[in-house]
């Protein structure tokens, strides 16, 4: 229970609609939330906020009085709590979107989609957790129609915790893969975790995107009443349905049976076409004209290395180096196998994947093998283990247990001319080769 009139704070937000928990971006004006985490205490920065222009700071410490200071038990509650309120007050569609793989990108498509029909505001970067997803929603703008919200969870109980702060009206699950598995479990504890969205929506009335080629997707959306499916392989007899067709020069095509629909993009791989797919049904949902649909997907390009195409020193890379799991891995190799099968890869470790780590590194080794990339590099401790204790011999593999010990060995005269795709956790940081000299 909050310890607060929720009303009032409220009141002051639509005079300050600028919310901050940071000061060293403090905007003048702002509401200042004293956020506490495991090695911080917000409290002790209130006043900094203060000085640097915010209007008032919510803090938990007691002993802070005075007129800009105002006291709750709990001040990440109050930031979740006024979020929920904000949201309540909107009339318009949420659109939450979750998965194992794909998120991001995803919800760039469906922005780019319902953008050309409807003022349409979407999660900025990754603030996709029970931080990011209040502050996504303090900062809608009144004159916004279409909200896209994404969700992040790493443990269970994280998406019902953001369905209940974001209401959605509208929901879709990418994708169930093994990711976050030190967090879930098992991948079955991914499905349960990731399907709490769908019993929100379930419980609510709302209405879902069901990409039934996923078989646990296919499985959450069952008790739905109000959805749509959507396939690239027509399984079930999908409410919408496009073929996918991979072209070596224009990355793959999208087109029904009788060829109305025609989607070319620099974009490959299936998993890709199946983000497309997702955007292209939700368009189509809420009436954006299929003209529209089309010219917004055929000219997306993928960025903040998310499947990002960048040419360097005379080496061109497919960045996707943000973020990685054994699903998306495996995916992703195959994808770029297809369209380039004698390139490089630079891979780094996959996280948090607790005492499987071991199993899925090697089997993603154990798929490199039968791959005919011109090099493998495998950086971190976890893959240089699993490449250790591997029966594959070959020369093309060359494991490093750090990135910075790829990037003293990098030279750009060797991959001149080459193309290559690098991959792995975000906490692996391999975009950094882009910086070497």
């Amino acid at each position: 229970m909050l310890s607060m009139d929720i009303h009032a704070l409220y009141d002051l937000y639509l005079r300050h609609p600028v919310i901050c928990t940071d000061t060293r971006r403090i905007t003048t004006g702002c509401l200042f939330f004293a956020l506490n985490g495991d090695n911080f205490d917000g409290n002790h920065f209130a006043q900094e906020a203060l000085d640097r222009g915010a209007v008032k700071a919510i803090v938990s410490d007691s002993s802070l009085s005075g007129p800009d200071f105002i006291y709750t038990d709990n001040t990440l509650e109050t930031l979740q709590a006024l979020a929920r309120h904000h949201r309540r007050q909107l009339k318009v569609p949420v659109l939450a979107i979750t998965g194992s793989n794909g998120k991001t990108t995803t919800k760039e498509l469906i922005t780019a989609v319902l953008s050309t029909a409807f003022r349409t505001q979407s999660t900025a970067g990754n603030l996709n957790n029970h931080i990011g997803v209040p502050l996504t929603l303090l900062s809608i703008q009144p004159d916004v129609e279409i909200v896209v919200c994404e969700m992040g969870a790493n443990h269970a109980g994280e998406i019902k915790l953001l369905c209940e702060i974001a209401e959605p009206s509208h929901g879709i699950i990418t994708n169930i893969g093994n990711a976050h598995l030190e967090g879930f479990g098992s991948l079955d504890g991914v499905q349960r975790a990731k399907g709490e969205l769908f019993d929100f929506l379930h419980q609510h009335n709302g209405f879902a995107f069901i990409n039934i080629d996923d078989p646990r997707v296919r499985a959450l959306g069952q008790a739905l009443k109000h959805k749509t499916t959507f396939s690239l392989e027509a399984s079930d007899h999908p409410d919408i349905h496009l073929i996918y067709i991979q072209e070596k020069d224009a990355g793959f095509a999208l087109q029904n049976e009788s060829g109305t629909v025609s989607i070319q993009t620099r974009m490959f791989g299936r998993y890709n076409a199946a983000n497309m797919l997702a955007a292209y049904a939700i368009g189509l949902h809420f009436g954006v004209p299929q003209s529209k649909i089309e010219t917004a997907l055929a000219g997306f390009v993928s960025k903040g290395n998310r499947s990002e195409e960048v040419t360097h020193q005379n080496c061109h890379f497919v960045m996707d180096a943000y973020n990685a799991n054994p699903s998306s891995m495996r995916l992703a190799l195959q994808a770029f196998a297809e369209k380039h099968p004698h390139g490089w890869v630079v891979l780094g470790d996959m996280m948090e994947l607790g005492h499987e780590s071991q199993v899925h590194h090697a089997e993603i080794i154990s798929l490199l093998g039968t791959l005919d990339f011109e090099n493998v590099l495998l950086v971190g401790t976890h893959f240089s283990s699993a490449l250790s204790t591997h029966a594959l011999q070959d020369q093309r593999f060359r494991p490093y247990l750090k990135t910075e010990d790829l990037l003293a060995e990098w030279t750009w005269e060797a991959c001149k001319g080459k193309t290559v795709f690098v991959k792995g956790s975000r906490s692996m940081q391999l975009e950094r080769i882009l910086k070497t000299e």
